[in-house]
């Protein structure tokens, strides 16, 4: 009996891991953003080509984005789920969807496109 209760504290104990809330992006930069349309266009045309990671420590409610680190407090406006990031003399939010999609959005418009790294 007490080789049972060790197996099913073990059992449980390897079920319920903690993991780390870390999201690591791969972003471009949009150039003349516009407001998202109907047909699924989300406005961004990508400058350069060129990606920048951006980091997301929803533990220590950090976001990392271009050398700077910036506060985060949820965003319960986004699609799916999100954060509003406050530092550096200015805010944004950054907003995920489905398939490891990301944005970070000001006043209604895709600025930065991003993809989960996996």
């Amino acid at each position: 009996m007490m080789k049972l209760t060790i197996a099913l504290i073990f059992a449980f104990l390897s079920t319920t891991a903690v993991h780390a809330e870390i999201y690591n992006y791969s972003c471009n930069a949009c150039l003349f953003p516009r407001i998202v349309t109907d047909d699924g266009y989300d406005g961004c045309d990508v400058v350069d080509g060129k990606t920048y990671p951006l980091r997301v420590d929803d533990n220590k409610n950090v976001l990392e984005w271009r050398g700077k680190k910036y506060s985060l407090i949820e965003q319960p406006n986004c699609a799916k789920y999100g954060w509003h990031a406050e530092g550096n003399g200015t805010s944004f939010d950054f907003c995920t969807a489905t398939q490891g999609y990301g944005a970070i959005e000001d006043k209604d418009e895709v600025k930065v496109r991003c993809n989960l790294k996996r």
